[in-house]
């Protein structure tokens, strides 16, 4: 089987897009014997350079700029081209969907299906998203919107990563709930030892780059209570944080996905800790939580978005503005048995959320659409990676 994965990018297989999600799925593509085809939204310099000119002269920054009209046309015509350059596919898996026209990119090319995290229209509903009004203007995002709701119409099917994403496709973008499936989220898991790792005091880590969206100075007022009852636990920090001086917080700032030594360093801190702590103000499907699972954590996640689809058993879920929640749920999971329990049941459920999984999960989808039924694929899935997940269920993310 021959899949084109697509996503408006030079270099769409770039670890360092959205999180790492391109690279990881056709990581798992590729196990599951699949020929991935790369394809890519090489927009001329020259055009860039219009595109920056104009956004200045109107008063645009930013993001901004780089989802205007006319690089919106270049990125479509752009995909389009690397569509047609790639031959026969049996089908394509886009993501971003909402910087370019998917309808004229794929043009009956194959069969479509789109992958998301969650739509537009629910990170606009939310002022800590990524796209809050504070940061962009409503015409800027409702084209984007628009957008993203005409692909997912255009393609044959919306594959998303949790139920909380389905619901806003089907209510907010009227996808027939027929043409969505539950697939879940990929990630790559923490490979560090922790057959060592000591639960009698409580070791807490915080991963997150973005401080005010992670919710990261919440998690230190809460830490400061828990202190007071466990005056030895101890708080990590990696991301984006500020300068840190409270009693038993080490801040690490930020680590790179490709400073090989820095990540060895992450996997001590997750081999170490003895909890997990995500209380985000919002997150789609926070992938650092699903690596804390595969790292044998339990987690403190957020209940906005859809945090606590992805560990059934391992985590704890909290409103991220009720601060006595996030102390309550770390001095919860202070005690040794519940956290060395529910850390067993957050890594059992993250085994099941490698991004071979998650590829396997597509390709029974792909393969499930109409015309597609005769088509085998004839590659080495792995046991049990390929359980189909359909619209309105989920199953192991």
């Amino acid at each position: 089987m021959r899949i084109g994965l697509l996503y408006p990018a030079a270099r769409p297989l770039d670890p360092r897009n959205w999180s790492g999600t391109p690279a990881g799925l056709a990581g798992g593509l590729a196990a599951n014997g699949v020929e991935v085809v790369p394809l890519a939204a090489v927009v001329p310099p020259g055009l860039h350079q219009a595109v920056a000119l104009a956004s200045h002269l109107g008063g645009h920054r930013g993001a901004v700029a780089d989802r205007m009209p006319v690089r919106q046309l270049a990125r479509t015509r752009a995909l389009g081209h690397s569509v047609l350059a790639a031959g026969h596919l049996d089908a394509i898996v886009a993501m971003g969907t909402e910087m370019y026209n998917l309808r004229a990119v794929v043009d009956r090319a194959a069969p479509c299906i789109s992958y998301d995290d969650g739509t537009l229209s629910q990170m606009w509903a939310n002022p800590e998203s990524d796209i809050s009004r504070a940061r962009f203007g409503d015409r800027h995002v409702r084209a984007w919107i628009r957008r993203q709701e005409a692909s997912s119409a255009a393609a044959e099917l919306c594959a998303v990563s949790t139920r909380w994403a389905a619901a806003s496709f089907e209510n907010d973008y009227r996808i027939d709930p027929e043409r969505i499936a539950v697939v879940g989220m990929g990630h790559r898991p923490r490979t560090a030892s922790t057959g060592d790792r000591s639960w009698d005091v409580p070791r807490y880590l915080f991963v997150g780059v973005d401080w005010q969206r992670k919710n990261g100075a919440a998690v230190m007022e809460a830490f400061a209570r828990v202190r007071q009852d466990f005056p030895a636990a101890t708080l990590d920090v990696v991301g984006g944080h500020p300068a840190l001086d409270a009693p038993g917080v080490t801040g690490h700032g930020m680590i790179s996905r490709d400073d090989a030594a820095g990540q060895r360093k992450l996997d001590a801190l997750y081999a170490a800790a003895t909890c997990f702590v995500l209380p985000s103000r919002f997150d789609p499907s926070p992938i650092s939580c699903l690596e804390a699972g595969s790292a044998g954590l339990p987690v403190i996640a957020t209940s906005v978005g859809g945090a606590a689809e992805l560990l059934p058993g391992g985590s704890l879920v909290v409103d991220p503005l009720d601060t006595s929640a996030i102390a309550a749920a770390m001095l919860t999971l202070a005690d040794p048995a519940r956290a060395q329990s529910m850390g067993a049941a957050a890594r059992l459920a993250a085994g099941d959320c490698s991004w071979q999984h998650v590829a396997g999960r597509i390709l029974d989808a792909a393969l499930a659409l109409p015309g597609q039924g005769a088509r085998q694929h004839d590659g080495a899935r792995a046991a049990g990676s390929g359980r189909a997940v359909g619209g309105g269920s989920h199953e192991g993310a």
